[in-house]
């Protein structure tokens, strides 16, 4: 049984004549195995405000928030199992504002132990969910030492969370039930907390997660070594086909990222960003985003990174520290050797606007408004846990120092009004401690409000989301936004360019669903195709496709050397080729043949029944497969470097690096006047009902030909790599 809570007197005046007293503390019994990476969070029991951490000796402990006594039938055990996951919360008891309880069990040190696990109200267990991982692992784990974050995910109350295993779960909250379409492979160890957010404005909840990275090949997918972001549907691989389908986007930097994702509206414009750091570890020795704080669009495109003395394996909040109405960036970083520091950024650029040093950070920085109508930080570290000035860094109090922590202060509206601050860390006996504190003369009333990063991943449902009542993107993207990752309503209308890098540039009514610059590839992008619906496309490199949107993700992987692809009339699958005239087909395609042509292949285009396949080489040859009919008025094109379908009349038109057009058993609307092109075109894409075509060449130009228009182009970007392709849906 635990000991009753020890009142405290003990406080601390700052500075600024910020007085912190200390209320109560609870010595836990668990020496040797104290509080490590779970932070205390806040959950309605008893029908009182409680405060929920867990320890390594497999407890996970619940204290009333007033005066620190325990809650009747807590504290709940794993069996010695330990718990490095933050609980968290949701109220599930219709008419009861009680709170069921969810935590990860097992971490890095007992991998073949552990799982998902809810607790009931009174502390006995709901559920628990065993990881299932693939028969070919070789050393599956079962330990889950991320979190689990609550949101609606498929129509009911969900949670959601990575394994240690290559298992991502998404878990019915009140039953248990694994939702369809999960788990979904993640082919690797996850320990960060994934964030939930509408980042599409489509009325649904993304799942924003970051994870570790083996290079190698699975289930079709060729994965590099370091880590990545992803974001992923709520539907998780359903109806794919794929165990790794759904994938929204992804970014792959070159070190493991284990800190917790971030989402808000603090890029420039109010658009939806993402901001997570790397590693916790230094394994990755040369990685260059080790130590960095990353911040990617809605469609994991990088937007700016900055390198922080130490590393970033703590997890960002999103603040107002400045009082602007705005958000910032805060990090806290690992030096080594009991050193740390708090980094403050401006969100929309990356720069440094502070930094403090302070102990090892390893959990969250969290922040209140102590009474200067901006967010203070409150810094956790090895040392203890600090207040700092929110505009300036500075440190105006000093909160404990004679407890590590190792994860996040919690910041509560007390019940008697004031702003509390619960520690949990572990002593000079590397015993386990909770220490709740109050600040005299503050307003609590504030603590969750916007601008404010009250707890660890922002609130007790663990989003990580800095609005995660509101719309997310639908309620603070700029009209001017680009339109979200989804079908056009009204039907695609517009077209897409791509470079060798993997920047996509979408115009018209299209959707830019992600893209792969920044990227760490194995060879450049080469060719790409859109689905029929205008909801998404795929990149392909010489031996990898990569899928964006609604495009489907399809098992199997060619061989290297493919150079040109196109996709099936209904959008479905598509069809490869490489330079010797090889064909493979995914999804609905079928092969109807292939053979290897005096020069190289370089253009693939679908029939316009789907039913067969042209491919053109080099020297404008031309080779029907299936349906696709062979005009020999359009041959010997020297330098042709694309082919597309003319879905009016059946035929198709050639164009060659200087812009001129061959049409076979096509209306011909023209050919791009001599020398006008800059650069050497590269690609042809179809204008709907086959009344016109659009060329583009490498700067990015576009050339619009019969009734296609041009309504934008790459060439007013900062290409950092050539346009490689253009590509329409089918019809648009």
């Amino acid at each position: 049984m635990l000991p009753a809570a020890v009142p405290g007197a003990a406080s601390v005046a700052s500075a600024q004549g910020l007085q912190v007293t200390q209320v109560w503390s609870q010595l836990l019994p668990d020496t040797g195995h104290p509080v490590g990476l779970s932070s205390p969070n806040v959950a309605t029991l008893d029908g009182r405000p409680a405060v929920v951490v867990g320890d390594r000796s497999g407890h996970v402990y619940a204290f009333f928030l007033a005066d620190g006594s325990v809650v009747p039938g807590w504290p709940y055990s794993t069996g010695g199992i330990p718990v490095d996951s933050t609980p968290s919360v949701a109220a599930l008891t219709p008419g009861s504002t009680d709170d069921t309880v969810f935590v990860g069990v097992g971490n890095a040190a007992t991998p073949r132990q552990g799982g998902y696990v809810a607790v009931n109200p009174d502390g006995t267990e709901r559920w628990s969910v065993t990881v299932q991982n693939p028969p070919s692992d070789p050393a599956p784990a079962y330990a889950v030492p991320a979190s689990l974050a609550v949101g609606d995910l498929q129509g009911t109350t969900d949670v959601v969370a990575p394994s240690a295993g290559q298992e991502l779960y998404a878990i019915d909250a009140a039953t248990g039930k694994v939702l369809a379409g999960f788990p979904w492979f993640s082919a690797d160890s996850g320990f960060a907390t994934p964030a939930l957010a509408d980042l599409y404005g489509d009325g649904r909840t993304d799942i924003v997660a970051g994870g570790d990275q083996t290079a190698g090949m699975s289930y079709g997918v060729l994965y590099t070594g370091g880590g990545h972001l992803r974001v992923l549907a709520p539907t998780g691989n359903s109806g794919t086909g794929s165990p790794t389908g759904g994938l929204q986007c992804e970014a792959n930097p070159d070190s493991g990222v284990e800190s917790s994702p971030a989402v808000g509206a603090f890029l420039a414009g109010g658009a939806q960003g993402i901001v997570v750091g790397t590693a916790s570890v230094s394994s990755w020795h040369g990685a260059a985003t080790l130590g960095q704080i990353l911040a990617y669009d809605a469609h994991c495109d990088p937007v700016w990174e900055t390198s922080l003395g130490g590393l970033t394996g703590s997890s960002p909040a999103l603040a107002d520290i400045t009082g602007t109405g705005g958000l910032e960036v805060v990090e806290g970083t690992n030096d080594g050797g009991g050193a740390g520091a708090v980094y403050a950024l401006d969100a929309a650029t990356g720069s440094v606007l502070w930094h403090q040093a302070t102990g090892e950070v390893m959990g969250s920085v969290t922040t209140a408004d102590l009474g200067q109508g901006y967010q203070d930080v409150i810094a956790p570290s090895t040392q203890g846990a600090e207040v700092l000035d929110g505009r300036t860094g500075q440190v105006v109090a000093t909160i404990e120092h004679s407890i590590g922590l190792q994860n996040s202060v919690l910041v509560t509206d007390d019940p008697n009004g004031t702003v509390g601050l619960t520690l949990a860390g572990y002593n000079g006996h590397n015993e386990g401690e909770v220490v709740h504190y109050e600040v005299a003369g503050s307003d609590g009333a504030g603590v969750d409000g916007p601008g404010a990063w009250p707890q660890f991943h922002h609130d007790p449902q663990l989003t990580g989301n800095a609005d995660p009542a509101g719309a997310g993107a639908a309620s603070t993207t700029p009209k001017t936004a680009p339109p979200p990752c989804r079908p056009p309503v009204e039907g695609p209308y517009g077209y897409y360019e791509t470079t060798a890098s993997g920047a996509v540039y979408a115009y018209g009514n299209l959707a830019r669903c992600g893209g792969l610059a920044g990227h760490k590839l194995g060879s450049p992008v080469v060719a790409m195709a859109a689905t029929a619906d205008g909801g998404g496309y795929w990149l392909a490199t010489a031996s990898a496709v990569h899928a964006f949107g609604d495009a489907g993700r399809f098992a199997g992987s060619p061989a290297d050397g493919v150079v040109a692809m196109a996709a099936t009339a209904d959008g479905r699958g598509y069809w490869l080729a490489s330079r010797s005239g090889r064909i493979w087909a995914y999804g609905d395609a079928r092969r109807y043949g292939g053979h290897k042509p005096a020069t190289p292949v370089v253009g693939i285009a679908s029939s316009a029944d789907g039913k067969g396949y042209w491919t053109v080489s080099s020297a404008g040859v031309v080779s029907g497969f299936g349906d696709a009919r062979v005009s020999r008025a359009a041959s010997g094109l020297a330098g042709t470097v694309g082919i597309a379908t003319d879905r009016a009349t059946g035929g198709y038109w050639l164009t060659n690096a200087t812009g001129a057009v061959y049409s076979g058993g096509s209306s011909a609307y023209g050919s791009v006047p001599g020398r006008a092109a800059e650069h050497p075109v590269v690609g042809i894409a179809p204008a709907p009902f086959g009344t016109g075509y659009r060329l583009v060449d490498q700067g990015g130009e576009l050339f619009c030909f019969g009734t296609a228009t041009c309504v934008g182009s790459a060439l007013t970007a900062r290409l950092r790599s050539p346009v490689v392709a253009i590509a329409a849906p089918a019809g648009s």
